[in-house]
């Protein structure tokens, strides 16, 4: 079997709220690693809603999911994979703990956060949840694909500004955390191995971060553009290829569901936010976090801020 994976984030732009980055593995027939996981599982997954038809759509966040969409096709996706491994999440930090995102410490530095618990799903229900997730296993099962996993690293604002800080680089801080999952993805799986991770931060050349990371001596240089820049590693093992790919949720449905998985997550991280704020002003208007609306949006809770004790190492990024 070989493994198909791919690394996407949501969250690396905002002002406000955390940054996530998802790993997606699946295993799929040596004979078939070159071949599309669209086209293997075709009967259960749409790489869109337009031609959805009781399918799954599974693509690029940023088209799949806005403030008027909702978060329905970003649940459905996340909730009906998970429950291919026979994991139930039925609130927000039960989610949490089933993607192995962060740990309680962190999370309590947060008023917003801390012990601010919810029931999901917010969008559809577990019959539907159960529908799709055996539609996805008689697809799989057809083509002898399997989910093997789905994890997911939070950087919370506090953190970010740490290691900007620490680094001098925004770009770094991705890395981190993408360079988290890879040495998790190089470490517990074996055989061959291809990665499709979505490229941010404006980098070309990621050798010299592999090789630390991975802890190789020896890192193969296949390409390194601005569209692509792909690296072979290898031991007696394993091998794997990575690719940094520009869009690579396009090109990748491994990559398109990471980016589904960090959305949502971050998503519901901001429905906690914005519902600490909106206790104290309840005609207040829910913020993405996005630069230009979250001037808006600290201008609106300032007094609050102020009075509440709140930092704006915890609030708002540096960078």
């Amino acid at each position: 079997m070989a493994i198909i994976a791919g690394i996407d984030e949501a969250g690396y732009g905002p002002t406000l709220g955390p940054l996530v980055v998802t790993i997606i593995v699946f295993d799929v027939p040596d004979e078939k690693a070159d071949c599309s996981l669209w086209d293997l599982l075709k009967d259960a997954i749409s790489n869109g809603l337009k031609d959805k038809k009781q399918r799954l759509a599974v693509g690029d966040s940023k088209k799949l999911y806005s403030t008027q969409k909702g978060l329905k096709s970003l649940e459905e996706a996340v909730l009906s994979f998970l429950w291919l491994q026979n994991i139930k999440s039925n609130s927000f930090y039960q989610l949490l703990s089933n993607l192995s995102v962060c740990d309680a410490t962190t999370i309590a530095r947060y008023p917003w956060y801390a012990n601010k618990d919810y029931t999901i799903p917010l969008t559809t229900n577990v019959s539907a949840i159960l529908n799709y997730a055996d539609l996805l296993k008689y697809a799989m099962d057809k083509q002898g694909v399997r989910f093997c996993s789905a994890n997911s690293h939070v950087v919370t604002v506090g953190e970010f500004n740490e290691q900007v800080i620490s680094s001098g680089n925004k770009s770094i801080v991705l890395f981190n955390s993408c360079a988290k999952l890879i040495s998790w993805l190089w470490n517990n799986f074996k055989g061959d191995i291809n990665l499709v991770v979505d490229k941010q931060g404006g980098r070309n050349s990621y050798s010299g971060l592999l090789k630390n990371r991975l802890s190789v001596t020896d890192v193969k240089v296949l390409k390194e553009s601005n569209k692509i820049s792909t690296y072979v590693v290898a031991d007696t093992e394993r091998k794997m290829e990575v690719s940094f790919v520009e869009k690579g949720e396009d090109t990748s449905m491994a990559t398109a569901l990471a980016s589904m998985f960090s959305k949502y997550v971050r998503e519901l991280f901001m429905r906690l936010e914005n519902q600490y704020w909106i206790q104290f002003i309840p005609d207040l208007k829910p913020t993405a976090g996005y630069y230009t609306d979250a001037q808006r949006f600290l201008s609106q809770v300032d007094h609050v801020k102020k009075r509440e004790a709140i930092k704006d190492d915890i609030l708002i990024r540096i960078k």
